[in-house]
């Protein structure tokens, strides 16, 4: 037989372990063990503007068509509910998601301090100004309602060119 404070030491040794894989890494919040199972089955999102490979001036309005998702602007920051949310673009690897570019999308990324990583979009359409000449990356990522990502996404380019 082990002596009882051998067993109380196991014991507590296993509980530890056990809670340690039950509750995930550390850095791991609720929300996003739960979005694990939320996302947007059957859902796609295109984009109808900018075409890939369109020219346009330093200011652009995207304009993407959603299927089998629900925008749900009164539910950001809310539960996942599968199938509903909201849509982050991102231009150019968030480089310019700041208000500077994106305007009021711009304005809330700063504050949820996201700015420099995406501009959150409770409507199918987002302005983009101030674009320098070049070629640039949109992506678009269908979110859920606490911001996660649901795996849809999107993506084009296009070209800017001043107007004289």
């Amino acid at each position: 037989m082990f002596p009882r404070k051998t067993l109380l030491v196991f014991a507590a040794s296993a509980v530890a372990s056990l809670g340690a894989v039950a509750c995930g890494d550390d850095n791991e919040s609720p929300s996003t063990t739960t979005s694990a199972t939320t996302g947007a089955p059957g859902a796609s999102v295109e984009f109808l503007a900018p075409k890939k490979g369109t020219t346009t001036g330093p200011t652009v309005t995207t304009k993407v068509r959603l299927s089998n998702f629900k925008l749900a602007p009164n539910d950001v920051g809310k539960a996942p509910v599968e199938g509903e949310g909201h849509l982050h673009f991102s231009m150019d690897d968030g480089k310019f998601d700041y208000p500077k570019y994106s305007g009021a999308n711009g304005k809330l990324a700063k504050q949820l301090h996201v700015e420099g990583k995406y501009s959150p979009a409770l409507k199918p359409t987002i302005t983009y100004s101030n674009l320098p000449t070049g070629q640039h990356n949109l992506e678009v990522y269908l979110a859920n309602n606490n911001h996660t990502n649901t795996g849809v996404e999107a993506k084009t380019t296009f070209i800017v060119k001043q107007v004289p």
